[in-house]
């Protein structure tokens, strides 16, 4: 019966003092072609014999498809093997809706998705990464990753307006991505910014997935390598450690407040949150046009906000430890103003350096 159970995709994180001993069990035993990502840029697809390997800094990642109860009752237990869990789906935090101006002097290096010809973005980006399965190229044409990155680093929007982008997709025409297309994109922006002279570095996440250990130890060791990551809490209305990377203590966790300085009524809360920024009827650039702008609501236009900020932050006054930057942002807030906090927990508003 365990036999005829359909496969499915699996992430299995391990030490990698037993990497060896394990991938000659896959390719001996079960007769897996063992595969090492290349974060060059290839996307590299895997079919169900394949095993996609990734090399970091404190463990070996690899995907492959496996039965479910082999997945969790056997591989789960094998010396070595840290976490093993199913692969999930991510959701973005963005929703249309019916400038803030500030200057920057940003050497510093962003890596989001976006529409590469927009005007927003002329002369500062470029091409990273295609990371998700039937994406032809780089371009945004689903409209969520360009208003991102215009209000990071947009000319007219953006609170960094010099910084430079890398565009790294993960997500399809529809904006669908899942954790192993976030793997390549985080495994090709730690290569990056390791062979980079320039080590100011900041990914936004404007997305959630249901909570993962798999999700937390990537950003962990974004963080680790001395990258800044700013996330969206979530636009679910319901307490954010409940999602990844939300959830995660090393990453700088972003609701959504309106311009009235209440909490939007769809953001996430809780004691993961790290700050509030404006979500609510957000301007930025879009998708129809090289000079398209769009309103769009979500925690995805409130982590953005700081996501500029640390650019902005860094090229006023220097780079900080992640940790350190995330208590440097928050010092820098206003506090006591946000008003209709569901778990009446204070959480300080994003106030930009000037």
């Amino acid at each position: 019966n365990i036999i005829n159970i359909k496969t499915e995709k699996f992430i299995v994180i391990l030490d990698k003092n037993a990497a060896n001993n394990h991938f000659n069990m896959l390719n001996t035993c079960f007769e897996k072609n063992i595969i090492n990502f290349d974060p060059s840029g290839d996307s590299q697809k895997i079919s169900n014999e394949d095993v996609l390997v990734f090399s970091f800094d404190k463990f070996i990642a690899y995907f492959g498809d496996f039965n479910p109860y082999f997945a969790m009752n056997v591989l789960s237990k094998i010396k070595g093997v840290q976490l093993v869990e199913k692969s999930k789906k991510a959701s973005l935090d963005g929703r249309k809706t019916t400038s803030r101006k500030t200057t920057s002097r940003s050497k510093t290096t962003l890596y989001v998705r976006v529409r590469m010809t927009h005007d927003e973005f002329k002369d500062r980006i470029t091409l990273g990464g295609v990371f998700c399965d039937e994406c032809e190229d780089g371009d945004d044409v689903y409209g969520h990753g360009t208003h991102v990155a215009g209000t990071i680093a947009g000319t007219t929007y953006g609170v960094a307006k010099l910084a430079n982008i890398i565009n790294v997709r993960v997500g399809d025409d529809n904006g669908i991505f899942d954790l192993l297309a976030i793997t390549k994109g985080v495994n090709y922006v730690i290569n990056a910014h390791q062979n980079n002279e320039n080590k100011n570095s900041v990914i936004n996440m404007s997305f959630h997935l249901e909570y993962s250990e798999a999700m937390i130890k990537l950003v962990e060791e974004c963080t680790n390598n001395g990258i800044h990551v700013a996330v969206s809490a979530g636009n679910s209305y319901i307490d954010a450690c409940s999602v990844t990377p939300a959830a995660a203590s090393s990453v700088i966790t972003v609701a959504a407040s309106d311009r009235s300085d209440i909490m939007a009524n769809f953001s996430n809360y809780g004691s993961c949150v790290n700050i509030c920024a404006p979500g609510v009827d957000i301007l930025s650039s879009f998708i129809e046009s090289d000079t398209d702008s769009e309103y769009l609501d979500g925690t995805s236009m409130s982590s953005p906000h700081v996501a500029g900020t640390i650019a902005l932050y860094i090229s006023t006054f220097g780079n900080l430890p992640p940790s350190d930057m995330s208590n440097a942002i928050t010092s820098l807030a206003t506090k006591n103003i946000i008003n209709e906090i569901p778990d009446n927990n204070d959480i300080y508003l994003l106030r930009v350096p000037q």
